[in-house]
């Protein structure tokens, strides 16, 4: 917290230096002025947390003073002394100058150095309140930016879902409907594809093992091609009294497991022969 600035305003010399004198031990910096006109050039050059104001001097009253003070530092506690106990004055400086306390000459200087500690920390605490309050409307405005930035994440991210499912189900149905059978092997001999007329040959078994789901021969030919450097094999087998070409490829593993993929399509001799 920086040092807090204090102005001191009167025409009497020897009233600013017993004021100077009775702050000189305190850690503020204060500035002085004879006049009120010279009170608010200081007021407009320098961060003022609190006046003092003598209330009746020559030109600009301490009531006039402190109106125009308001309108320049509106936060600055504003104290006025004054020798003279007026009613009628007294109510005027507080409802138009915002006055926190009317102190009368002769003052007592420990009643006026702890009003001065007290009116100060109340300052300090309402700036630091009024901080806080803009910090958390700051937090908040951030954080509704954030949600806001997220939803729109969110939303731009369930429509890529979208869109990816719907590629998934259409590459699913055309897999269904190709007029060959196709069949994935994972690299560890697992079944994890069948399509609609792979199911119609082999034992519908996805998730068991290609032993259990696929002929002898073509799991002997999976394994020698998972083992082996090649990237294809091709074989013809009969399947319900129908001949099938079986083409069997290699997949790379990518970030997946990798495996083989079985095609089985008709061969040529189960083309009806003309007569």
């Amino acid at each position: 917290m920086s040092i807090p600035q204090i102005l001191l305003v009167d025409d009497e010399p020897n009233i600013l230096k017993a004021l100077q004198r009775l702050l000189f031990e305190e850690d503020y910096e204060v500035h002085l002025a004879s006049t009120g006109e010279a009170g608010l050039e200081i007021l407009n050059a320098y961060q003022i947390d609190l006046i003092i104001s003598d209330f009746r001097m020559p030109g600009m009253t301490g009531i006039e003073f402190f109106r125009q003070a308001r309108q320049i530092k509106s936060d600055a506690i504003r104290i006025i002394l004054s020798g003279f106990a007026e009613i009628s004055a007294l109510t005027d400086a507080i409802n138009e100058g915002n006055i926190y306390k009317f102190i009368f000459k002769p003052w007592n200087d420990e009643d006026l150095k702890n009003t001065i500690k007290l009116a100060l920390a109340q300052k300090f605490l309402v700036q630091e309140n009024r901080n806080l309050n803009d910090e958390l409307k700051e937090k908040n405005r951030q954080l509704e930016e954030f949600n806001h930035q997220l939803e729109q994440k969110v939303a731009e991210r369930t429509q890529e879902l979208r869109q990816h499912n719907r590629v998934l189900n259409l590459s699913q149905e055309i897999l269904e409907h190709v007029p060959v059978g196709v069949v994935g092997v994972s690299f560890d001999g697992v079944v994890v594809l069948m399509n609609n007329l792979a199911r119609q040959h082999f034992f519908p078994g996805i998730g068991e093992m290609m032993d259990v789901v696929l002929p002898s021969e073509l799991v002997t030919m999976c394994r020698e091609l998972l083992d082996s450097q090649q990237e294809s094999m091709e074989t013809t087998i009969e399947l319900l009294r129908r001949h099938y070409q079986v083409h069997l490829s290699t997949l790379p593993a990518g970030e997946g497991l990798g495996g083989a993929m079985l095609v089985l399509q008709p061969a040529a001799q189960n083309e009806p022969q003309p007569a």
